[in-house]
């Protein structure tokens, strides 16, 4: 796609968020972006990044009508390993109940169930289609992945 046909994260938005709770919950992520200095990197389509010190911290995809994907990085990226010990340590009793109740209903796909443990999906707070209460998780688990990278850089 080039530059002058791929939308930009705002249009992506409006062109494909539909449902009410979804669009909300990213026009309040985007203030929450702009307060942070956030900056989106689009890398394939409609699906979009932002980083920190270099750092992905989240990714955001967007699919079909009323279709979004956020998948908030915690010890690493997509290839990167990190000290998940360490993370749990950071969050808050709230966030690590809520991550470990996502990690108890986890299920794993195809390509997962090959990797014998060892999941990205598993290392990330992964949601397609975010509740209001998940919205507010997002915006929590941005801010310990940011204070993760801060620790480790």
């Amino acid at each position: 796609m080039d530059k002058q046909s791929k939308m930009t994260i705002d249009e992506c938005c409006d062109n494909y968020l539909l449902d009410p709770v979804l669009k909300q919950g990213m026009l309040n992520l985007f203030v929450f972006f702009k307060k942070l200095k956030m900056k989106p990197i689009w890398y394939h389509k409609t699906s979009y990044k932002y980083n920190y010190k270099s750092k992905c911290v989240v990714y955001i995809n967007f699919g079909k009508t009323d279709w979004l994907r956020i998948r908030v990085c915690t010890v690493g990226n997509m290839h990167g390993i990190g000290d998940m010990d360490l993370y749990m340590q950071m969050l808050d009793d709230e966030a690590k109940n809520e991550y470990m109740n996502y990690l108890d209903n986890f299920t794993p796909c195809n390509i997962c169930k090959e990797c014998k443990g060892v999941c990205e999906r598993k290392r990330s707070y992964y949601i397609t289609n975010p509740t209001h209460e998940q919205f507010m998780f997002i915006e929590k688990f941005i801010l310990e992945r940011r204070k993760y990278i801060d620790f480790t850089t």
